[in-house]
């Protein structure tokens, strides 16, 4: 018999190297895999018997975000929400032509993670946001 296994839901950060913000957001998620790691493999004995964490697989982007892409977090955040996400835009078509006009990486207000699978964005630093949509990724 076959058992398929699922795959892991993949979270990616718009992430910018030179914003601290963004880097502390990263070290978040990466200790965060780390923890729901260590969940996975400890026996239910060494974790209290809690439900173990899920891993998830971290997508890390420095580049512009598409057009496609910011179509999809604007679906999940809704667009009144296009300012947060593109510097100066006052609509969803002017932030697509700012995204692919030149410099567009630097238009991007980052740090911004996205939940494909389950269609969550953080955007900015919000640590608590963060936490909670770690903590409500499908458990294993």
């Amino acid at each position: 018999m076959f058992k398929f296994h699922k795959t892991l839901d993949v979270l990616t950060l718009f992430h910018s190297p030179r914003s601290e913000a963004s880097n502390r957001v990263l070290s978040a998620l990466k200790a965060a895999n780390t923890a729901a790691e260590e969940s996975a493999s400890a026996p239910a004995a060494d974790n209290g018997g809690n439900a173990k964490k899920q891993v998830f697989e971290l997508d890390v982007v420095e580049g512009p975000m598409t057009t496609t892409q910011l179509r999809s977090v604007l679906d999940y955040v809704g667009d009144a929400k296009v300012g947060d996400i593109v510097e100066g835009a006052r609509g969803v078509t002017d932030a697509m032509k700012i995204l692919e006009g030149a410099n567009n990486a630097d238009k991007l207000k980052r740090p911004i993670v996205v939940d494909w699978n389950n269609g969550k964005v953080v955007l900015g630093e919000n640590q608590s946001a963060l936490k909670q949509l770690v903590e409500s990724l499908p458990k294993s």
